[in-house]
């Protein structure tokens, strides 16, 4: 199982949520063979992503603009 550490590159407001640059999430992927940089370009691991973000009180739609690359600096541990 594969750990990364999505630490936000700027604030953002989604759904009334707010996450403050800096903050940090671990988020966990069992699947084989993902990095940070395909993290994101995975369909699975997009479904993944949102279910751990949902698990640390964050809920996103499919279509947030939060699930890009762009968006985050991500370290694998």
């Amino acid at each position: 199982m594969a750990q990364f550490v999505l630490t936000a590159r700027h604030s953002s407001n989604i759904g009334g949520q707010h996450i403050d640059r800096g903050q940090s999430f671990t988020i966990n992927v069992a699947m084989m063979g993902i990095t940070p940089v395909n993290l994101f370009n995975n369909s699975r691991c997009a479904d993944t992503i949102i279910k751990q973000f949902s698990a640390q009180g964050i809920e996103l739609p499919k279509n947030s603009p939060l699930l890009n690359r762009g968006c985050w600096d991500i370290k694998m541990r």
